[in-house]
C-alpha cells in the first residue's frame, strides 16, 4: 500500500524545439531533489494502518463470496491494529497510503510555446478540436504528485459499524459500512513546475559567480528570463501576477547593475528570496474525497472498487467493467505514444503560423 513509483511520462512531450537552457539545469536533478524533499516533508502511515487498510479490502472480497466468517476476522484484525496505532499516536489524522508520481518534459523555448498557442486558437476557429486539444495537452512541464490518504479521525469508525453489522449476518450493512469508509478516503494532487524551478537555479547559480564573470551570469540570468517566461505561457504563473512582476523587477535589476558598478549581493539576496515565494505560490495543491476506492492500483482495491459499484454483480459484468477500464487505459497509453509523433506533423504548421 506505500508502494512510490516516478514515471517519466516523455512521450506526453512535444518537443517542438530545444535551447541552450538544458546544458545549464539539469531536469533529473532538479526532479530528484523535489522528490527527496517531498519525502522528507511527508508524514508516513505506521505500518499498522497499512495493514489493517489492507484488511478492510480483504475482508470486503470475503464479503462478496459470502465468506462472513473470514470478513469476520480480517475485520477483527482491521479493528484492533487501527485502536492500537491511534493508542500510540492520539494525533494521527490524514496519512498518506500510496504516492504516483508523474514527470511531463515539454523542452519547446518560449517561441515554440508561442506559436502553438497561436496555431490551436486558428485550429479551434476551424474548428479543429480535437487537433488543438491533442496539440494543447503537450503542453505541459511539472511534476505531479498524487497522494491517496486516510483520514484516521474517521475512516476507522466505518470499519467498526462493518464488524458490528457482519457479526450480525448483515452482508448489505457491511457492504455499506465499507462504502462509506471506501468514500472518507483522500485524494492530493501536488503540481509543481518545472521551469520556475529551473529559473531559480539558474537565478541561484548567478549569485554564486565570482563578480569578474559578468557575462556568464548575463547568460544565465537571461536563461532565467526565458524560463519564467515559458512558465508563464505555459499558465504557471500570471504576467500581470505581483510575484511574477517583482521578479522580472529583480532580474532586471541585478542585469543593469552587473553593467554598472556590480554592487549586487543584496538585489541577488532579494531575487533568490523572491523566487522562492513565486516557487512556493505556485505549488498547486488539490485536495477531493475519493470515489470509493478510486486511485488506489494494487489488485485488492481494484476488486473492491467492482464490488462497491455492484456487490451483487454477476461476474460477467464485473468482469465486462475490468475490460472497459483495460480498453480505456490502453486508448491512453496508445494517444501518449502517438505525442512524439503528432509533434513533428505540426511542426510545419507552426511554422507557417509563424510566417504568417
Amino acid at each position: 500500500m506505500n508502494r512510490k513509483s516516478l514515471l517519466s511520462v516523455l512521450a506526453c512531450a512535444a518537443v517542438l524545439g530545444t535551447t541552450g537552457l538544458q546544458a545549464k539545469t539539469d531536469t533529473k536533478t532538479m526532479m530528484e531533489t523535489q522528490i527527496q524533499k517531498h519525502t522528507q516533508e511527508q508524514k508516513k502511515a505506521p505500518k499498522e494502518v497499512a495493514e489493517a487498510i489492507q484488511n478492510t479490502f480483504m475482508a470486503l472480497q470475503a464479503i462478496e463470496k459470502n465468506d462472513l466468517k473470514n470478513a469476520e476476522k480480517l475485520l477483527s484484525e482491521a479493528d484492533k491494529k487501527f485502536t492500537e496505532a491511534l493508542q500510540k499516536d492520539p494525533s494521527l489524522d490524514l496519512l498518506p497510503l500510496e504516492e504516483t508520481l508523474m514527470a511531463y518534459s515539454y523542452t519547446g523555448s518560449s517561441a515554440d510555446i508561442q506559436a502553438a498557442l497561436d496555431l490551436s486558437v486558428q485550429l479551434i476557429k476551424a474548428h479543429d478540436t480535437q487537433v488543438a486539444r491533442s496539440l494543447m495537452m503537450t503542453l505541459k512541464d511539472e511534476l505531479d504528485i498524487n497522494i491517496v490518504s486516510i483520514p484516521m479521525k474517521i475512516y476507522p469508525i466505518a470499519t467498526k459499524k462493518a464488524l458490528e453489522a457482519v457479526k450480525k449476518g448483515d452482508k448489505k450493512g457491511a457492504l455499506v459500512a465499507l462504502a462509506e469508509g471506501f468514500g472518507m478516503l483522500v485524494n492530493t494532487q501536488i503540481i509543481i513546475p518545472t521551469p520556475l524551478l529551473a529559473a531559480q537555479d539558474l537565478a541561484i547559480a548567478a549569485s554564486k559567480l565570482d563578480k569578474s564573470k559578468k557575462e556568464e551570469a548575463q547568460k544565465l540570468l537571461a536563461a532565467a528570463q526565458e524560463e519564467l517566461k515559458r512558465a508563464e505561457l505555459l499558465g504557471y504563473t500570471k504576467k500581470h501576477d505581483a510575484a511574477y512582476k517583482l521578479i522580472k523587477e529583480d532580474i532586471e535589476k541585478v542585469q543593469k547593475e552587473i553593467k554598472g558598478k556590480n554592487v549586487v549581493e543584496k538585489l541577488y539576496e532579494k531575487l533568490v528570496n523572491d523566487f522562492k515565494k513565486l516557487v512556493g505560490d505556485t505549488r498547486h495543491e488539490q485536495h477531493k474525497v475519493q470515489n470509493r476506492t478510486q486511485g488506489l492500483k494494487d489488485t485488492v482495491a481494484t476488486e473492491a472498487q467492482r464490488a462497491l459499484q455492484n456487490p451483487t454483480s454477476v461476474k460477467g459484468e464485473a468482469a465486462a467493467k475490468a475490460k472497459v477500464e483495460e480498453a480505456n487505459d490502453k486508448l491512453k497509453f496508445e494517444a501518449k505514444e502517438k505525442a512524439g509523433a503528432f509533434t513533428s506533423e505540426v511542426k510545419k504548421d507552426l511554422k507557417d503560423t509563424v510566417s504568417h
